[in-house]
């Protein structure tokens, strides 16, 4: 990044992450120069040098078990994109640029039966019929299987699809969704009425942030059954 001959190499911290635009120079016997530009991103993932912020938080159940092995991808307008993992605990954290804007978006897409079973086929039909409805938010957006914005009848069709095998995952829906866990539902009887965050939004960060917590919905599973952390690789997850 000068024109000076004498300049072979640039250093670069663990505080310098992010974006930085170089020029790169060369220059000959008698003295001509031409220079191109180019970029380099330094990154350096969940190590903190004191220079930077690190965002994170905690992902669980509505009753509060850990969920591990959440990919949890982190971007940003200026094209910051890291990925990574819940771990034992449900707790993730990255580091990030200071200043920043950032969209923080958890997703778990495996294992579509873990959970489900032909009880929750009779809970959800009580709900529908009205003789003994979800008591919870999140209960029904795990009851909307084919991710209609509605629990019906359709999802009772889908449920036993995947029950039986004829369906090896949710067609229009993933095997988990996640809810920002600050969200209030303004309507708990019908957590349809407006679209639920599952994304957190953050501006203008400064300083740590670490409590960008999620609940996790296994979708399909209305009695909470589900083993929130499977014997099951993260090299085996898979991605829509």
């Amino acid at each position: 990044s000068s024109v000076n001959p004498t300049d072979d190499h640039l250093v670069f911290g663990s505080c310098d992450l992010g974006l930085h635009v170089i020029d790169i120079w060369i220059s000959d016997d008698n003295g001509n120069k031409s220079h191109c530009e180019t970029s380099l991103i330094i990154n350096a993932q969940l190590t903190n040098c004191g220079c930077d912020p690190i965002i994170g938080g905690k992902i669980e159940t509505e009753i509060g078990l850990d969920i591990e092995n959440v990919k949890v991808r982190d971007t940003s307008p200026n094209g910051f994109d890291q990925t990574v993992l819940t771990d034992e605990n449900g707790e993730y954290s990255i580091m990030i640029i200071s200043g920043g804007d950032y969209e923080i978006t958890p997703e778990k897409d495996t294992l579509p039966h873990n959970g489900v079973t032909t009880f929750d086929q009779v809970i959800i039909r009580k709900h529908i019929l009205g003789i003994d409805t979800l008591d919870s938010p999140y209960k029904m957006i795990a009851a909307d299987i084919n991710n209609s914005g509605a629990v019906t009848t359709f999802d009772l069709v889908e449920l036993r699809k995947l029950i039986l095998q004829i369906n090896t995952d949710f067609p229009n829906n993933k095997s988990w969704r996640f809810v920002d866990a600050a969200y209030v539902f303004p309507n708990p009887s019908n957590p349809f009425s407006e679209p639920f965050p599952e994304s957190i939004f953050v501006n203008d960060v400064m300083a740590d942030q670490l409590d960008l917590d999620f609940i996790g919905i296994k979708i399909g599973d209305v009695n909470g059954s589900a083993n929130p952390s499977p014997l099951k690789s993260p090299t085996e997850q898979h991605d829509d």
